[in-house]
């Protein structure tokens, strides 16, 4: 065997000369190095399949079509399966119509007919060189383009989940890999890490402390072969043999707080340093995603804590309405669930509950709990809470969903409530479980006007009043549920109305 290889700048051509006759492969190395190449020589197809696994990064093999044992035929099929970027040209003293066209079947860029000119040579490599250029070019367009598209899609405002969905796809199209996973820690339990989206059809488990570690050293993760078994959370079964694997830190104000990966399995697909650049694009975007979602997130809890903060001071000043809220929230959601309303609606419902009085913010306590009968314009005042509590929480966008809530509330199934007068379905489904809710915690709870009522007599009123002031199917389902209730918390030593 002759293996010869030099050290030289590594922004030349890297081409691996394959040819049994030694005195060519020496001819074409000076030849080549002189016109700006690296390259390295073999001098059987054998060899090179083994120097090309310990060193795959070469542009081009250039290679003897007629050599002892492995030719240059059986060589390029070695080529097609396991290094398909590489671009192989033939050399042959045999040409023939059917030698080209069995060279370029197996992918051959050209084939060259000894003796030639050196020059020739060259001229050949460097048009197969531009060509791989070109479809470089192409290729990081396509990667330019998908991350537009990319960045496009994410300002339409569509939900985290669905977001990192998009990101994780887009990146395994973009570059070929075989599964794409992003894992971030969970920001309420330091330490532990949560999957939060993956696509492939192979398993993808880093492991999250030792890549975060490597990330803290500042240090780009692109892994292959061997090495990438130091990274997973298990062995990788014989089946996923992985071949590439490249990762990329997800960080909020320079902190990692998780990663975007990529692996591949399959031999011909191995990430080069331009792609984990690439894939730290698709990081920055889904980082971003996730920080402004968290923000959004403490943003909206802050305000709601205020809000239901104003709601409940309200309800300390006076011990006949403390608590209100939190039991109509309570009541409300027992509804929901006994209508079999979807998860989503269930707690947008109980959230509603909490917030139905925020009005009553703007009226005074003594007016809201006078033991005397209201007069014309205290009467006035109060009816006017559902329509304070909407100028309240419209404005806050990711309150405005419990507007129905607050604003219809007092509505009655025939009309006769208000702000709106509205009548039956008209009334938004959630303000008709509300009011249920809502009377049923205020008939069976004490008031300076009169004494709570028990919880049959209660019952009953909403037998007489369902198809007048109530949706009949809402206190169907409210007769339905609230008996196991009481029963549920009584057995959990919890008050109940009697």
């Amino acid at each position: 065997m002759l293996a010869v290889q030099g050290a030289y700048p590594e922004d030349r051509p890297r081409v691996l000369v394959v040819d049994d006759e030694v005195v060519i492969c020496e001819v074409l190395r000076d030849f080549l190095q002189f016109e700006g190449f690296q390259v390295s020589m073999v001098t059987c197809g054998e060899d090179a399949i083994d120097f090309l696994r310990k060193d795959p990064f070469y542009d081009v093999v250039l290679t003897d079509l007629k050599m002892p044992g492995m030719g240059g035929l059986d060589l390029m099929r070695e080529l097609a399966v396991h290094h398909r970027d590489l671009m192989t040209v033939i050399m042959t003293g045999f040409g023939t119509v059917e030698t080209a066209i069995e060279a370029m079947k197996h992918g051959a860029f050209d084939y060259i007919l000894k003796p030639f000119k050196p020059e020739d040579v060259v001229r050949v490599l460097r048009r197969g060189l531009e060509k791989k250029r070109l479809e470089r070019e192409n290729v990081a367009l396509r990667e330019t383009v998908g991350a537009y598209e990319l960045s496009e899609a994410l300002a339409s405002g569509m939900p985290l989940d669905e977001q990192l969905l998009m990101i994780v796809e887009m990146a395994r199209k973009n570059f070929g890999a075989d599964a794409v996973s992003i894992v971030i820690e969970d920001p309420k339990r330091p330490g532990t890490y949560i999957h939060r989206a993956g696509c492939g059809s192979t398993p993808l488990n880093p492991r999250p402390e030792l890549v975060l570690q490597h990330f803290l050293r500042g240090e780009p993760l692109l892994a292959q072969g061997d090495e990438i078994a130091h990274w997973m959370q298990e062995s990788v079964t014989a089946e996923h043999v992985s071949h590439s694997f490249m990762s990329t830190p997800l960080k909020i104000r320079g902190a990692a707080f998780g990663m975007l990966s990529a692996l591949s399995v399959r031999r011909e697909q191995r990430f080069t340093e331009g792609q984990r650049k690439g894939l730290a694009i698709f990081g920055g975007r889904a980082a971003n995603a996730i920080e402004t979602a968290r923000m959004y997130t403490n943003l909206k809890e802050t305000f709601t804590q205020t809000i239901e903060g104003f709601a409940r001071a309200l309800e300390a000043k006076d011990t006949y309405t403390h608590g209100h809220s939190d039991r109509v929230a309570m009541y409300s959601r027992l509804i929901a669930e006994s209508m079999h309303l979807p998860e989503l609606d269930v707690d947008r419902i109980q959230h509603g509950g909490l917030m139905h009085d925020v009005g009553k913010i703007g009226i005074r306590s003594s007016d809201l709990n006078k033991p005397q009968k209201l007069t014309p314009n205290e009467y006035l005042m109060f009816k006017s809470h559902p329509v304070q509590g909407k100028r309240i929480i419209e404005p806050i966008g990711f309150l405005v969903h419990l507007v129905p809530c607050v604003y219809f509330h007092h509505e009655a199934w025939d009309g006769s409530g208000y702000p709106e007068g509205l009548d039956g379905e008209a009334i938004p489904i959630e303000a008709r479980i509300l009011a249920v809710a809502d009377s049923y915690d205020a008939m069976t709870s004490n008031r300076p006007y009169r004494k709570a009522l028990p919880h049959d007599i209660a019952i009953a009123e909403f037998r007489r009043c369902a198809g007048r002031q109530f949706d009949p199917r809402v206190v169907e389902a409210f007769l339905e549920g609230i008996d196991p209730f009481r029963d549920k918390r009584r057995k959990q030593g919890l008050a109940t109305p009697e």
